[in-house]
């Protein structure tokens, strides 16, 4: 077992060194982590057995997580003009429009940025070796799931306490953003780690209660769980994100139904524990959130560098974006450039992101590149949704709740953000997912 425990330290230091470099939004921050993602992969594949192992994906779930890699190496790959003029004549019509300056040119990649796409190349290529990695740890830790979740939990409490300190020192005007460069991805992280660790607590309380009589220890790991999930939450409340109040609040809700109300032996009181769950929501909206984040919530048009009336124009005018690079997408990391025609909407800006996470990967993969994606999503989900439905293991099918109210919380909130181009927030989706993929299994 020291292995195991050695590979999930090594890869919780990797997560918690990206998020220490501002959550890895610099290719120079990021790149030592893509590097000791890569060993530590490499390192734990080449020395476990594959009889070890744990059980593999259905094929076409594993063939469409590495055709998604493959389809963007191919993007990037120098191709004649006439191929990439029946592939995707809008990128052959930049491509043809240097030909006074460039005669010679006769290949181009459809990737409109090469170079950034390389860098989310690796990055794609990171997220993947932490869900195989974590999910291979799942598989190991099976008699103590919740175990490979717990470093999420701690460095999201760290990261919660930063935020709280830098509230503390500049209080009344100050804002939580922890590590990060921007409050609402800070607020991304701590809520894929909110309900793993409201669980986490409701677990060993049902797992444990029988041992409160002869031991103060369940009393203290749940004092300690609970308590990091109340810093979290607080930590969101006074990042003042808006879209963060709100998924935290719905997430909470959604988790403490689907743990409660499956096991409740009559309609009638699973009935009632929706009313209340409900009625709970009503409550915490109403009462929880801090002056500030209320002062923003009464503004809607101040969204910090964006309005909200801003951010469904630029919505818009990304729509015009995926039109003409329908099938093929312009590249991961090519959605600046290609923006830059149909920009009509807060010129004051240099616009890098469509602050929905959806329809940009949408425009940078296109059609096909999307297709694949959600594929590999669905083939993630499904046991997830099997295991919450099905398992009799009542440890196991909470941690796949949990989980799924991380992969809802994230989800929710890269409608309106670009989470998921967050390189921290993405590997923390990606551990989480390996962790439900693993325990899913009946």
């Amino acid at each position: 077992m020291t292995g195991p425990i050695v590979t999930l330290i090594a890869l919780a230091l990797a997560l918690a060194w990206a998020l220490f470099l501002r959550a890895g939004v610099y290719p120079s921050d990021w790149s030592s982590t893509v590097l000791f993602t890569g060993a530590a992969a490499l390192s734990y594949f080449m020395l476990v057995r594959k009889r070890h192992r744990a059980p593999e994906l259905a094929l076409w779930v594993r063939c469409a997580i590495w055709a998604l890699p493959c389809y963007c190496a191919f993007q990037l790959l120098p191709l004649p003009l006439g191929l990439v003029r029946t592939l995707s004549p809008a990128r052959a019509a930049l491509a043809g429009a240097l030909a006074p300056v460039m005669p010679a040119l006769n290949k181009a990649p459809i990737s409109l940025y090469p170079p950034m796409a390389v860098v989310w190349l690796f990055s794609l290529l990171c997220y993947i070796a932490t869900f195989f990695l974590v999910r291979e740890l799942g598989w190991r830790f099976a008699e103590r799931p919740w175990a490979v979740l717990v470093p999420l939990i701690i460095v999201a409490s760290l990261e919660a306490i930063v935020g709280l300190a830098q509230v503390s020192a500049g209080w009344p005007n100050a804002e939580a953003s922890g590590t990060y460069t921007n409050r609402d991805h800070f607020s991304g992280l701590l809520e894929m780690a909110l309900p793993l660790a409201a669980i986490y607590g409701w677990s060993i309380l049902q797992r444990r209660r029988h041992h409160f009589e002869r031991s103060i220890g369940p009393v203290f790991q749940i004092c300690l769980v609970w308590s990091a999930a109340v810093f979290i939450l607080v930590a969101i409340l006074y990042s003042l994100s808006r879209m963060g109040f709100f998924v935290a609040i719905v997430t909470l809700c959604l988790v403490a139904a689907l743990s409660v109300g499956p096991r409740l032996p009559s309609e009638n009181l699973r009935l009632l524990a929706v009313t209340l769950a409900a009625l709970g929501l009503l409550a915490l909206f109403i009462f929880l959130p801090p002056d500030q984040l209320l002062a923003r919530m009464a503004d809607l048009s101040a969204s910090g560098k964006l309005s909200t009336d801003t951010r469904i124009y630029l919505w818009k005018e990304t729509l015009s974006v995926i039109n003409e690079f329908r099938w093929f997408g312009c590249g991961l990391g090519g959605f600046e450039p290609a923006f830059l025609k149909y920009q009509g909407t807060a010129n004051g800006f240099r616009v890098e992101m469509a602050h929905n996470d959806y329809l940009q990967y949408l425009a940078e993969l296109g059609i096909i590149g999307f297709a694949i994606l959600w594929t590999a999503i669905v083939g993630v989900l499904i046991p997830v949704f099997r295991g919450m439905l099905r398992l009799d293991n009542e440890n196991r099918r909470l941690l796949l709740v949990a989980c799924f109210g991380s992969v809802v919380a994230i989800a929710l909130h890269s409608i309106v953000d670009f989470n998921l181009y967050i390189p921290a927030n993405a590997m923390t989706l990606a551990w989480i997912a390996g962790v439900a993929s693993i325990n899913g299994l009946e």
